[in-house]
């Protein structure tokens, strides 16, 4: 008994323009991988006593016995509308009202 051996598959080399295709199309989804990660892990930054958020740097403070954003805004407002410098402040960190509890980190426009 002979055995008959079936025809090899012949394997075609890819086109030049194919393999391009083929290159282009994988880094495109690679550098979508990249930043659509980059997006996610972006949002999970924690807040220290000093930090960037998109182009701006805050710096923090403490709220001390007795501190009011009035006295805050005495000391930090640098020469700004102090009404404006609490209602950033109050903007920033998502107060719900004027009255600041000891211990409370506030970051500064």
């Amino acid at each position: 008994m002979t055995a008959t051996l079936a025809p090899a598959a012949q394997v075609h080399p890819m086109s030049p323009k194919r393999r391009a295709r083929l290159a282009r199309t994988l880094f495109v989804i690679s550098a979508m991988s990249l930043m659509l990660a980059g997006m996610i892990f972006n949002q999970s930054a924690v807040a220290t006593d000093q930090s960037v958020v998109g182009s701006k740097a805050f710096n923090y403070v403490s709220v001390m016995p007795g501190d009011t954003l009035w006295e805050l805004a005495e000391t930090y407002s640098e020469g700004k509308n102090q009404q404006d410098w609490i209602a950033e402040v109050i903007l920033l960190n998502n107060l719900s009202s004027a009255t600041l509890s000891t211990g409370d980190k506030l970051a500064l426009p």
